[in-house]
């Protein structure tokens, strides 16, 4: 098909061809006989401004081609069908361009000129009320393939477009109840029901009403209903059907809706993160597709906090929970720690400082030392003895938590029993118990009296150190 755009300028009826920058041109585009078109007229104002929405819209539009300006023949071309607006463009459908009268006014010459006629009529009206005139060159054709039997342009006395205007206007009714007095019927209420007669005319034009026409008012029916009932999914690319499964005054409606075609996965990106002032309102922009979006983002910079002020940390050691053996300097003895916070200095912190503050343990128990033990000949001493080795013993259970072990082995003579420390009873020792030595020795072990105890069989001195 054919397209043919042309740029006028409509400042008056006789329309002036321009090109896209409103500055004017003299060579015409040129139409081919027999070939379908469409002509695309962009209507710009003196200034080459398009023209707005309003200034063309009309109810219907009437187009015609003719090579002379005798009202009384046919035109060589008319179009009264098709015709749309978008924005400042008309855009008429030349359907049919082999038609006789066109025939005969190119006769065998290769193109003539000819006169375009577009008129825009609005609703109820007969007489245009746009009008524009403009040329056209046409081309002759050298053979007739493909355009068919020449047809007749109709005549254009009320052409199709002025009858659609006139019925695109509503009809203006008036009721009577005796035929003589009448009032204008009010289409938002319910008819009265003493009204026998009624008569119409077109509210636009406003001519002479019709004749009377009886009004038959029938009896008021009872009150219908809808109601939705069974809507089911139909396959893809399927027609849509609604079905009334209820009667005419009880309708239910079963709606079989056709699935929509899976849509591509859309996607979501962060774009730019900008920071604007405080005072200004957060913002979020998609600056990509409705499909890629992605989010740009202008986020205000939080309020100035208050002025923080200073704080002093102050840390102690101790031996105790109770803070005995206070100190501000650690040390391994000193197994606990507390802290204490003030906004003002303290010069020397002390004891009384710490009143408050809660003594945690940090520092974990060595392992225990029972200070110094005599060895062997009871002249060799091991200093801070934190382990003891037993050699050559023998271990039983004993009662609850005990455990007993038995150091006397056969060829053992009582003198070399008497070299030895000997622990002749069940014995606890404690963090300062030095051991060694005899039972009366100072320091010594402490050793708790069981009365309650078994009498070990066979063993009148069951424990001894090697």
């Amino acid at each position: 098909m054919q397209t043919i755009t042309m740029h006028i300028r409509a400042a008056s009826v006789k329309g002036t061809l321009v090109d896209e920058w409103n500055q004017p041109v003299s060579q015409l585009p040129a139409l081919t006989r027999g070939l379908r078109a469409e002509l695309v007229l962009k209507l710009v104002d003196a200034n080459g401004e398009p023209l707005s929405d309003e200034a063309l819209d009309y109810a219907s539009w009437d187009f015609a081609v003719a090579d002379d300006w005798d009202t009384t023949t046919k035109p060589q071309l008319r179009v009264a069908e098709g015709i749309t607006v978008e924005g400042n463009a008309v855009h008429i459908p030349l359907t049919e361009t082999n038609t006789e009268e066109l025939i005969a006014a190119l006769g065998t010459s290769e193109s003539a000129t000819f006169g375009c006629e577009l008129a825009g009529f609005e609703i109820a009206e007969t007489t245009p009320a746009f009008l524009l005139q403009f040329d056209i060159s046409i081309r002759n054709r050298r053979a007739d393939a493909g355009t068919g039997t020449p047809v007749p342009v109709t005549d254009g006395s009320y052409s199709a477009a002025q009858i659609r205007a006139l019925f695109a206007a509503k009809l203006a009714v008036q009721l009577s109840d005796d035929g003589t007095t009448w009032y204008t019927a009010n289409e938002d209420t319910e008819t009265p029901s003493t009204a026998k007669w009624y008569r119409i005319r077109n509210a636009s034009l406003g001519l002479a009403w019709s004749s009377p026409l009886p009004l038959l008012v029938g009896p008021r029916g009872e009150r219908s209903t809808i109601e939705v009932g069974e809507v089911r999914s139909g396959n893809p690319g399927t027609q849509p059907v609604v079905e009334n499964t209820g009667d005419e005054h009880d309708a239910v409606f079963d709606f079989t809706i056709p699935q929509g075609q899976r849509g591509a996965a859309a996607t979501v990106r962060v774009g730019s993160v900008e920071m604007i002032g405080t005072d200004e309102e957060p913002e979020i922009r998609n600056s990509g597709t409705s499909a890629d979006a992605v989010l740009d983002f202008r986020i205000p910079r939080g309020p100035t906090g208050a002025t923080g002020h200073e704080s002093y940390l102050y840390v102690a050691y101790a031996e105790n929970t109770d803070g005995r053996g206070f100190s501000l300097s650690p040390a391994a003895s000193r197994k606990y720690r507390a802290e204490i916070q003030s906004e003002e200095p303290i010069e020397s912190p002390s004891l009384s400082d710490f009143a408050g503050a809660t003594w945690v343990k940090y520092v974990g128990d060595d392992e225990t030392v029972y200070g110094d033990v005599l060895v062997a000949d009871a002249d060799t001493s091991v200093a801070q003895v934190s382990r003891i080795v037993f050699e050559n013993a023998r271990i039983r259970r004993g009662i609850a938590g005990e455990v007993i072990v038995n150091f006397k082995e056969a060829g053992v003579t009582a003198d070399e029993m008497n070299r030895y420390a000997t622990i002749n009873g069940r014995t606890l020792l404690s963090s300062w118990t030095n051991g060694g030595g005899s039972p009366a020795a100072m320091p010594g072990l402490i050793v708790c009296a069981v009365g309650d105890m078994e009498p070990l069989v066979e063993f009148p001195v069951y424990s001894s150190f090697l």
